[in-house]
């Protein structure tokens, strides 16, 4: 082999290492774009796979380089530990699809194991009790899939209201990481809304908690700012607005190689295929601009 192919061999491999996978959460809308050439991940939302009606595997035939499931029910910051029974029909939608990663939300949707689902999520406190509660939940749920080489991250998420507490949702979710190693599922949009709402830089927000993540994946959506309510609204509903680019450029930048893949979440007003095309390919060309070598 000469050096000059070597050269282009060794450039190869560090882009690919460098570069994360990109993709869309997968819903039955967009499906039909998924053969995309921008496309070589896809995230599963394990409540909308956990089908007891489905009896093929829930990508089909398709394959991807990333495939990450996201589940909404573990409620880590619940008093009580995640229930064994969805763990394990977690896992199994993970194995049957041959996902590399697990993910939910740094928040609860119960009070205990037993209680009520709220039907949304609910951040915690943000102190040492709720803080040591969510670290021993993650632990279990680290352990649990550990075994089967399932990487799990816990993603920061966007909400209406924050109980008092002694830190700031930053320093909390920074102790969640470094304390318990897991990834980091950081949701640009959901920082937007949050900084928006609470009035705290979005920017300094990414770059003091990305030290103490070991491993990043990224959600991108689309909300709107609601002027009766005065908050900005995270609804999966519209077009990617600029400040959420440009933020999303900076994740990228403060992650590197850190980061594994980016995932566009579009839960309503879908877009024609045009639109969904369009948009991935942003996402792309982005982290081409940003993660590629120089």
């Amino acid at each position: 082999m000469s050096l000059a192919t070597l050269d282009a061999v060794c450039s190869m491999n560090s882009s690919r290492l460098l570069m994360p996978g990109i993709g869309y959460a997968l819903r039955e809308q967009n499906r039909y774009v998924l053969d995309d050439p921008a496309i070589n991940a896809v995230e599963i939302t394990f409540e909308r796979a956990d089908d007891p009606l489905r009896i093929d595997r829930y990508l089909g035939d398709q394959e991807f380089e990333h495939v990450g499931i996201h589940a909404l029910k573990l409620s880590v910051a619940s008093p009580d530990a995640p229930g064994h029974n969805y763990l394990e029909t977690l896992l199994a939608i993970a194995e049957e699809n041959n996902a590399e990663s697990i993910s939910d939300h740094l928040g609860f949707t119960r009070d205990a194991h037993h209680g009520v689902e709220m039907g949304h999520f609910a951040p915690p406190p943000f102190t040492p009790a709720a803080l040591d509660a969510t670290c021993r939940n993650i632990d279990l749920v680290q352990t649990f899939f550990g075994r089967r080489d399932r990487r799990f991250y816990i993603e920061n998420i966007a909400s209406l209201f924050q109980f008092e507490g002694t830190m700031t949702e930053a320093e909390f979710l920074w102790k969640v990481l470094r304390n318990t190693g897991c990834g980091w599922l950081l949701d640009v949009t959901n920082v937007y809304a949050n900084a928006t709402n609470f009035g705290f830089d979005p920017y300094d927000f990414i770059a003091e908690v990305m030290p103490a993540a070991d491993r990043v994946q990224i959600h991108l959506a689309g909300g709107f700012f609601d002027e009766q309510a005065g908050m900005y609204i995270d609804s999966h509903s519209e077009p990617i607005p600029e400040p959420v680019w440009d933020l999303y450029r900076h994740a990228l930048d403060q992650g590197r190689s850190k980061i594994d893949s980016v995932f566009l979440e579009r839960d309503q007003n879908y877009p024609d295929e045009r639109g969904w095309r369009r948009e991935i390919r942003q996402v792309r060309a982005i982290a081409e601009e940003i993660c590629s070598p120089r």
